[in-house]
């Protein structure tokens, strides 16, 4: 029996894998890269959560303010994308 996927489960497929993709970079490959970064500039253990910690929580911050903002833009402008 062969299974026959539509283009729209493909699409989805092929969404989710860079979307899990994303999800790793994010989440183990950028912590590694800033440790690395912040060791070259003599920053110590310490400093580094601290400071990866500040990153985190600023970006949080403009995310949810500009979440709402961007969103009521895109559908006052008629960017908004139609359900299938």
């Amino acid at each position: 029996m062969r299974f026959k996927m539509t283009k729209e489960e493909k699409n989805w497929v092929l969404y989710d894998v860079g979307n899990s993709a994303f999800v790793l970079l994010v989440s183990t490959i950028m912590p590694i890269y800033f440790n690395y970064l912040s060791e070259k500039a003599g920053l110590s253990s310490v400093d580094y959560l601290a400071f990866w910690g500040y990153a985190a929580s600023i970006v949080t911050i403009i995310v949810a303010f500009l979440g709402p903002v961007l969103r009521t833009l895109a559908d006052t402008k008629g960017y908004k994308k139609t359900s299938l």
